[in-house]
């Protein structure tokens, strides 16, 4: 019994410490950039050339996008604060909205052309499937149509 219970604190510690040294680098922004460039890569059959061309154009683009987050959830902070007044002062409250309606305007369009730039790099083939992939994020349930399509009838 003894010696089940060393052999537990042993592994309990052994993965302990082995998680310490990789489960850290998994949330590092290193890596979000490039697992989505690796996820592309397979996706799509990216070339080398292609592959090192998003990565470096994801990394740009989560740099610029991590600042709007950044900047975003500030505002979001203050917003919170003039709610908490009595009574809240509604024209503030009003321009804070618009600071982050911009702020999310500033997401979608910096988005749009980081998507543009990709769409440059790929094949016509590879543009169709990526595109496609869009498409099914875009909509609900992933079905990549319409909302009129997917409410009509069938008979």
């Amino acid at each position: 019994m003894r010696k089940k219970i060393i052999i537990m604190l042993v592994g309990v510690f052994v993965a302990g410490f082995f998680s310490g040294l990789f489960i850290p680098d998994l949330f590092k922004k290193e890596n979000i950039t490039t697992s989505s460039s690796k996820f592309l890569s397979n996706y799509l059959s990216l070339s080398k050339t292609q592959e090192k061309k998003i990565e470096s154009l994801n990394t740009s683009f989560y740099n610029k996008i991590q600042k709007i987050r950044d900047e975003l959830h500030q505002k979001r902070a203050e917003l919170a604060e003039l709610l908490r007044e009595t009574p809240p002062d509604q024209e503030k409250i009003k321009d804070k909205i618009r600071e982050i309606a911009s702020l999310q305007i500033q997401l979608q369009e910096e988005t749009i052309k980081h998507l543009e730039r990709i769409n440059v790099i790929l094949t016509p083939r590879q543009r169709e499937k990526f595109f496609s992939l869009i498409r099914k994020g875009l909509h609900p349930k992933g079905q990549g149509l319409p909302p009129k399509r997917r409410w009509r009838k069938r008979f």
